[in-house]
């Protein structure tokens, strides 16, 4: 059993503008189809945007046997934030993404909603390609107050920023996930970081995702390369998961 906890649809990046309510079960079956030729059981559709949350939960609901979601929403005014995050509970999400487009402000309205996603049991994603130091000092900040919580750096903090998390990672609530820059790590200079990460417990807090279906043959290939054992290769693509989004 394979998860995916982070993907879009669409088969890159350049694509998020053409997926509307017209073409959406077209993109859904290509997802699908590459999940299944990969070996994908169920992935996370995790929104890239407030526009595309509801578009997100939709296409998570043509194959809810397959998919969960994770929604990005607006932070204020709270009183609405907080009513959508009780909406959000009945529909299959599983976790709320903070990023660019809704974390401007790192002041109290986004402490509080962090506090009452986590006590309705969602998972916090961390969406951001460059991990700011402010984007740091904030996950430092929410996984102290909050070691029930579950947190999630996307892209594992980018390649300059994945080593700064690295110490983090101790605290058992903040897993790293795969998309993007792992692919780039295996082949960079700083490659010494994510060995270390292999070597030691911090593995338990890596896990996989795709953002995109196309990037699933070389991410595969990558852990194949890596070398892990069968149980530390289950941990990434399944047991991780299971932990992370309370499967």
């Amino acid at each position: 059993m394979t998860i995916d906890v982070h993907t879009h649809l669409g088969p890159d990046r350049f694509s998020y503008s053409s997926v509307t309510s017209e073409n959406l079960s077209k993109h859904v079956d290509d997802l699908i189809e590459h999940m299944d030729k990969y070996n994908i059981t169920c992935a996370v559709l995790t929104s890239p945007s407030i526009d595309m949350t509801d578009l997100y939960r939709e296409a998570a609901l043509l194959h809810p046997d397959r998919f969960f979601y994770a929604a990005s929403i607006p932070l204020r005014p709270l009183k609405s934030t907080m009513d959508k995050l009780d909406a959000l509970t009945e529909t299959g999400c599983r976790a709320i993404v903070l990023d660019n487009d809704n974390l401007c402000d790192l002041g109290p309205s986004a402490f509080a909603v962090v506090h009452e996603a986590i006590e309705r049991g969602f998972t916090i994603y961390m969406h951001f390609h460059d991990f700011t130091y402010s984007i740091l000092s904030f996950l430092d900040q929410v996984s102290l107050l909050y070691p029930a919580g579950r947190f999630v750096v996307l892209h594992m903090g980018g390649l300059f920023g994945f080593h700064n998390i690295l110490p983090l990672l101790s605290r058992g609530n903040i897993w790293l996930e795969t998309s993007v820059t792992l692919i780039k790590l295996v082949e960079s200079p700083v490659r010494v970081f994510l060995d270390a990460l292999l070597q030691d417990a911090g593995i338990r807090y890596l896990a996989f995702g795709s953002e995109h279906y196309t990037d699933y043959s070389d991410l595969l290939a990558i852990l194949n390369l890596l070398n892990l054992n069968v149980e530390t290769n289950r941990e990434i693509l399944e047991a991780n998961a299971n932990s992370l989004l309370n499967l």
